[in-house]
């Protein structure tokens, strides 16, 4: 079994979050923004809640790493 595979079973809510999501992306109901701290318009989706998936915080992988790494940026 792959990490990604474990990382699945062990978090459902958290895949369920991002498949909601993903789908409003692709119905044009949530618009992907730039970066909340720097800008950049390659930003990824991230989850303060797994409860709200449609409530995200917009960051570039670098600060998305930055969040999980120490917890906020």
């Amino acid at each position: 079994m792959t990490p990604q595979t474990k990382w699945k079973l062990a978090h459902p809510k958290a895949v369920w979050a991002q498949h909601a999501l993903r789908s409003a992306l692709k119905r044009g109901l949530v618009l992907q923004e730039p970066c909340e701290v720097c800008g950049n318009l390659d930003a990824e989706a991230h989850h303060d809640d797994y409860d709200k998936p449609m409530i995200v915080r917009w960051l570039c992988r670098l600060h998305h790493r930055a969040v999980h790494r120490k917890g906020g940026v």
